[in-house]
Formats: C-alpha cells, sequence, structure tokens
C-alpha cells in the first residue's frame, strides 16, 4: 500500500498517444497487474451508446468488468486503454474509492496524433474508427467542425465510393475526405481532454497527472508518474530503464 494508497491506474487519452507503451512500462512496477485494453473492452456499440447518453449497456457490463479488475493478483492494477473516458470510467468510482485511483492524462502532439490515427485507419469515417473514437452525435461537449448530419451523409458517401472503386482493403481517401477526417481527429482529440476536464471536476477526490508522451520516453519523465502517485516502493529504475524509449504498438 502507497501513502496516497494508489491501487488503481487508468488512462485518459485519444489512443495513438503510447498507451501500450505506458502499459508496458507501469508492467514493470513490482507487483504491478498492467494491461492494455483489458476485456471487457467497453467500446464499439455500447461506448457509442454511452456517449450519447444510453449508460444501460455499459452498466450492464460492469459486474463483468469489475470481476476482471478484482481478480487481480497485484498491489497495483493499471489498465491504460483510451476508452475509459468514453464509456466505463465514469463508471468506475461507484465501485473503487475515488482515494484509491490515480489517472494518468496521457497526450502527445495533435498533428501526430492526427496523421497517426488517420494512417492507421482508424479514424471517424472507417468502421474501426468507430468502434474506438467519439464522432458528432449531438450530445459532444465542444461543437464539431461537421454536424451530426454532415457527418453521416460524408459517411455514407465516402463508403459508395469505396465500393464502386472496388476499395475493400486499405480504404484510399480522396483529398477532400482526408481533409475532413484529420478535421474530425482534431475535433476528437480536444472533445477528449474536454471530457478529462469534466472527469477532474466530478470526481475530486482522484489523483491525477497530465503528461507528455514524449516526456516518458526518458526516466526522468517517467518519474513524474511514479511521484505523482507515490509508487517508490515498486520503482525498480533498472529494469523500467530496460524498456525507456523503445516503441511498441507501431501500425504502418
Amino acid at each position: 500500500m502507497t501513502p496516497k494508497n494508489i491501487k488503481y491506474l487508468f488512462c485518459i487519452s485519444t489512443g495513438r498517444c503510447g498507451t501500450d507503451y505506458l502499459s508496458k512500462l507501469l508492467a514493470t512496477l513490482k507487483g504491478s497487474s498492467s494491461f492494455h485494453e483489458q476485456k471487457p473492452r467497453m467500446h464499439r456499440g455500447e461506448m457509442r451508446d454511452y456517449l450519447k447518453g444510453n449508460k444501460a449497456p455499459i452498466q450492464e457490463l460492469m459486474s463483468r468488468k469489475m470481476a476482471k479488475i478484482y481478480s487481480h493478483t497485484g498491489v497495483l492494477y493499471s489498465d491504460t486503454t483510451h476508452v475509459f473516458i468514453k464509456s466505463f470510467g465514469w463508471e468506475i468510482p461507484k465501485y473503487i474509492p475515488q482515494e484509491e485511483i490515480g489517472i494518468i492524462i496521457l497526450k502527445r502532439d495533435i498533428d501526430k496524433v492526427a496523421e497517426s490515427t488517420h494512417r492507421t485507419q482508424s479514424g471517424p469515417f472507417n468502421d474501426l474508427g468507430r468502434d474506438w473514437i467519439i464522432y458528432p452525435n449531438g450530445k459532444n461537449i465542444i461543437h464539431p467542425p461537421l454536424s451530426e448530419s454532415m457527418y453521416r451523409l460524408l459517411r455514407f458517401s465516402l463508403k459508395i465510393y469505396w465500393k464502386l472503386k472496388g476499395n475493400t482493403g486499405y480504404k484510399k481517401y480522396p483529398l477532400f475526405f482526408k481533409k475532413q477526417s484529420i478535421k474530425l481527429i482534431k475535433w476528437y482529440y480536444h472533445e477528449t481532454y474536454a471530457l478529462a476536464e469534466k472527469y477532474k471536476s466530478t470526481f475530486p477526490n482522484i489523483h491525477f497527472i497530465e503528461i507528455q508522451l514524449e516526456e516518458i520516453n526518458s526516466l526522468e519523465g517517467f518519474e513524474k508518474i511514479i511521484s505523482a502517485f507515490e509508487l517508490y516502493p515498486f520503482y525498480n529504475r533498472n529494469k523500467t530503464g530496460e524498456l525507456i524509449g523503445k516503441p511498441v504498438n507501431f501500425k504502418r
């Protein structure tokens, strides 16, 4: 037990920010059970419903989610999935005391996030992207660059284009649609961290740290997390140093 009594670590992020890498760094802590997207992942339709205000599907899954969390055998549990802020994260304080929770708000340069998200077919026009990220749904905090109806129209038009082109594999975007995709991803970036601010004000007794991906590419940067949550009893600098700066989850 740490002086701050942190037993559970989660992450707020857009994805394509180093969440998998962060999970591996946290796994070097003694007695840590560290995961990246622990099942049930709570994404896809359940996440989309939650973001639109229908909480029932996620709430029905919470018993399974908590059973997984409670089953860990370490002194510290962590899951760095970026789905946290979009679904089950809002339910977690109903099950775990806020004082036992630490949240890492992980950021990366917005242009790099947008480029990486689009390049990996994870943007709002792709089916894969809709399973993981936020798109205009009429319930957003920040006004999106496209209305919900225009977003749906463009997505439908793009799917017709891909079908006519026989584009069944890696999806190619006409320039106009690529610009709209990048614009929406950058809006999603700001929407995610607006949700983070709302989360902080909703749960004031949870411990938070905000950090950039570039910072945790050094031991000194990662040690900001160790210090913020008083995790030094579990920290082995040499062991963590073996992983520092090594890329993971690289997608072409």
